[in-house]
């Protein structure tokens, strides 16, 4: 039987200390391959399922070690050696999921898989965001309604299939099938098409039926970053997250505000809480001072301020929402009224509320006079109390809730 000597080490310095250098590359090049192919599929796996969310909030260790092997995957497909096809693949894939399951948080791309693993990261490991407390003011809130499901596409649907299918229920008389279809949409309507929204000055918080709630800050939209369909009940935000708001009724309103709070003077400058108190805001009828037609009056909003008088004609709310948020804003709903304008208004401090009201009041064609050239006109019939000045007049209508203020306002004109 032969016997093989023992294999004895070479000495230093020889050529064979290049061997292992190469040796340790190729190996080094192998568990480098190895780890990314057993991160890739338990990655994939986990995006893959229904339940990815809550997987990937519980342990976000596979994208953290995603992101550090991509320097080293990135060389090693580059040298493009034998073996890094399905390597290749299997990154192509993971790719392409992650940046669908960004897609559900955000429609801002990021340039490189490294990029999108890491704003995955940041996304799931945020908390979940609460419904605004005592100590955050609600400027809007909203929730669904019947009204809402009366003009969900979905019922019209079913109703154009029911009308079409009468002549079939009265023949067969088997209505069990369409009543359980109607069942299963109103079934399906409560749970996956409605939920409940709060709107504050700093952010847009939205709780679905059947899901978890979703929140974007005011400042991260853009002028194409909200889009609505009143009709519908929807409004759709696309900012630092991408959601939309549905059928929670007032749309049109939630899209005028969003519009309005985020950008100046809103933006970063109110916290939701009226700071303007020195104030009136009453109805109000502008006419000239030798008309006594009341068809010439012209209706409107009067606002009292310690040093002036302001008219704001309640047909142009679209002038003065536009002269609070520049030309391009878009065209308010219906249901912003230059009433809500002012309130709105109120929660800007004093020097800014007074320099946006005499803009309003240019951009709307109405009048603004100053407190020393108020004068009091005769008394008008029904309450009314009448000023007038530069040969313009205006009416108030007396109202309880403002008269303490009214009449402080007036003292502070007299003196």
């Amino acid at each position: 039987m032969l016997q093989t000597s023992p294999r004895v080490a070479p000495p230093s310095g020889t050529g064979t200390s290049s061997e292992d250098g190469s040796g340790s590359g190729v190996r080094q090049a192998l568990d480098v391959m190895a780890q990314s192919a057993a991160c890739y599929t338990g990655l994939l796996r986990m995006m893959r399922s229904p339940r990815w969310k809550r997987l990937l909030r519980a342990n976000t260790e596979p994208l953290r070690e995603a992101q550090l092997l991509e320097t080293p995957v990135r060389e090693r497909l580059a040298q493009g050696d034998g073996g890094t096809s399905r390597l290749l693949r299997q990154r192509k894939r993971l790719e392409v999921l992650a940046r669908k399951r960004l897609s559900h948080f955000t429609r801002r791309g990021e340039a490189s898989l490294g990029e999108v693993l890491g704003r995955l990261e940041t996304l799931l490991s945020e908390p979940r965001p609460q419904p605004p407390r005592g100590d955050e003011p609600v400027l809007l809130e909203g929730r669904q309604g019947l009204r809402n499901l009366l003009s969900w596409p979905g019922t019209w649907v079913f109703a154009l299939l029911a009308l079409t299918n009468r002549y079939g229920l009265e023949r067969f008389g088997r209505p069990a099938p369409m009543l359980f279809a109607g069942g299963a949409l109103v079934l399906y309507y409560y749970l996956r098409c409605t939920g409940r929204f709060w709107l504050t000055a700093k952010r847009l918080m939205w709780q679905p039926r059947f899901g978890e709630p979703v929140q974007v800050s005011l400042a991260s939209l853009g002028a194409q970053g909200i889009s609505a369909l009143p009709a519908w009940g929807e409004v759709r935000v696309e900012g630092e997250r991408a959601f939309t708001v549905r059928h929670a009724g007032r749309a049109g309103l939630l899209a005028s505000l969003l519009d309005l709070h985020r950008q100046s003077p809103f933006a970063g400058e109110v916290d939701g809480t009226p700071r303007v108190h020195e104030v009136s805001v009453l109805p109000a009828w502008r006419a000239l001072e030798s008309a006594r037609s009341a068809k010439q009056a012209e209706p409107g909003v009067a606002v009292l301020r310690p040093g002036y008088a302001a008219f704001l004609p309640a047909g142009r709310s679209a002038d003065v929402f536009r002269g609070l948020t520049g030309p391009g804003g878009r065209k308010p709903e219906a249901d912003v009224t230059v009433e809500l304008l002012v309130e709105h208004m109120r929660l800007l401090s004093e020097p800014e509320f007074d320099v946006r009201m005499r803009q309003v009041v240019l951009a709307s064609g109405g009048e603004l006079w100053h407190a020393d050239e108020v004068r009091p006109g005769p008394a008008a019939d029904s309450g009314r109390v009448r000023l007038g000045a530069r040969g313009v007049g205006m009416e108030l209508l007396a109202d309880a809730a403002q008269a303490e203020a009214t009449d402080r306002i007036v003292r502070r004109w007299a003196a």
